[in-house]
Formats: structure tokens, C-alpha cells, sequence
């Protein structure tokens, strides 16, 4: 059986630059580490970058929409499967917005959008695994300007206390939890009972990075706050709107959009190009 599949735009231009297929990546980790990018690579490079934010918004979102659509659904352990997916995206979606490049060889590298820049990891283990890798590399780049790293929810940062709910569904439980849930769904498993989810989700949109950090909220608010700010990224780079019609229409279609009355998200969801 053949599958055809699209890798994303600036690994692809960084694999061709210097001259290997994904094949061969692993044997020429030298040529991969020690290349420095030149002003007219630094523009490919870029055109590359901006068709992968462009990319990895329309997963962030749609991966967000689907996790609605679950909890909707009350298959919250799936909802927090897909909503932790979506801050992934989102959050690679912003790192292209800003001109940095994830690349993968072996480890999880970063490479900024300047002339003379060469890939950049670390020894840390951490840095290995695609999702871990790619948060780890935002955090070091911006732990102290995102409003999501400005507080903790037991102990941990957003984005960690994310990972693990969804390590706890994955890895963790020897079952989904169905027709229970973990303790972080029961404010939202009451809310679609009693026919207010929709005004929850509104409610939680303009919260002032409060509700973010408190566990009975976070399992939403986090991803709600990663997409606002992920928007505003990619706006500032003038990559929005970003969403062709097609795209809108099924994330629209998965997350209910009309016939559940929602109102989340107009500039993104209502968008037609």
C-alpha cells in the first residue's frame, strides 16, 4: 500500500539544502549540525516557515475543535487527548510565526531565520521527543514572556500539567475512564448536564489568564489561551487570516459550530477568504 503524505515545509527546505533525503538524515548528522544558512537561504527558508504556521494553525484549531466537540460528547478522556494536541500545534504554529524552525535529526533542533545561523539543540533528554522537544525549545526561547509560563497549576507549568493529562489518559489508565472522567472534567461534565457548556467556553475565552490556572479550569482554558496568543502571533507576522474557506467550513462542521450556538472564536471561525 502507498501513502502519500506532505512533511513540514522548512524540514523538507533544510533536508534539500544540504543535500540528503530522509534516508540518509541520520548518517550526515555533521553536515546537518555545521551548516550555516546564507541571506538567500534565509528566505526560502522563511517562504517555508510561513506555509508551516499557516499549516500548523489549521491543526491546532482543528485538534481544539475536536476536543470540544468530545467533551461535547462527554468522551472527555479523547477530549483530553485532542485539546494537549492542540497546544502542540498551536505552539509550533507560533515558533514558525516568530522564524524559528523545528527540525528533527535524532534530537529536536531549532534553528532561527537569520544569516549565519546553524541548527541549535541541547544534550538533554528531553529534547528528543517531537512534542516534549518542540515545548522545551519554546520554553527556553520564551519562558519569560508567555502569560501562560507566568504562573504554575500544582506545581507545574501549563504546558507540563497539560502533558501530563494527557500521559495520564494514554499511558497511565489501563482504560478510558468512560462514562467517568478525571476530577479536571467534573466543572465541565456539570455545565453540559445542565445545558451551559456553550456559555462556559464564551466565559473562559475572555478570562483574563485567571481560570488558566486553576485545575478545575485548565484543561480548556490553557488550549483556549494558546490559540488566542498563537493567533495574535501569526497576526503580527502578517500571516492571518490564514484559514481558507474549505478549512473553516470543517472545523465549523466538527465542532458544531451552528447548531450548538457558539460563540467562540468569530475572528477565526467566521473567517472567508
Amino acid at each position: 500500500m502507498s501513502i502519500s503524505f506532505e512533511r513540514n515545509n522548512a524540514q523538507v527546505f533544510y533536508e534539500n539544502l544540504i543535500g540528503v533525503t530522509p534516508e540518509d538524515l541520520l548518517s550526515k548528522d555533521k553536515e546537518f549540525r555545521s551548516h550555516t544558512l546564507t541571506s538567500e537561504e534565509v528566505v526560502g527558508l522563511g517562504r517555508a516557515l510561513k506555509e508551516d504556521a499557516k499549516n500548523l494553525f489549521y491543526n491546532g484549531v482543528l485538534s481544539f475543535a475536536e476536543g470540544i466537540d468530545s467533551a461535547f460528547k462527554r468522551r472527555f478522556s479523547w477530549s483530553t487527548v485532542k485539546l494537549y494536541y492542540s497546544i502542540y500545534y498551536l505552539v509550533r504554529a507560533s515558533l514558525a510565526s516568530k522564524g524559528i524552525a523545528i527540525l528533527r535529526c535524532k534530537s529536536m533542533f531549532r534553528l532561527t531565520l537569520q544569516v549565519g545561523e546553524s541548527p541549535f539543540a541541547t544534550g538533554n533528554k528531553k529534547y528528543n521527543t517531537t512534542h516534549e522537544g518542540t515545548i522545551s525549545h519554546y520554553k527556553d526561547l520564551f519562558g519569560n514572556s508567555d502569560v501562560l509560563l507566568s504562573n504554575v497549576i500544582e506545581e507545574q507549568d501549563a504546558y507540563q500539567w497539560m502533558m501530563n493529562a494527557r500521559e495520564v489518559v494514554n499511558y497511565k489508565s489501563s482504560a478510558f475512564l468512560e462514562p467517568d472522567c478525571l476530577d479536571i472534567w467534573d466543572i465541565f461534565s456539570r455545565s453540559i448536564n445542565d445545558g451551559t457548556f456553550s456559555e462556559l467556553l464564551e466565559k473562559l475565552e475572555i478570562d483574563p489568564y485567571l481560570l488558566c490556572f486553576q485545575e478545575e479550569y485548565a484543561v480548556i482554558a490553557i488550549p483556549m489561551k494558546r490559540l488566542q496568543q498563537t493567533a495574535s502571533d501569526l497576526q503580527k507576522a502578517g500571516i492571518i487570516p490564514c484559514l481558507n474557506k474549505e478549512r473553516v467550513g470543517v472545523i465549523r462542521e466538527v465542532i458544531g459550530y451552528d447548531e450548538r450556538g457558539l460563540h467562540i472564536f468569530p475572528s477565526v471561525l467566521m473567517a472567508r477568504i
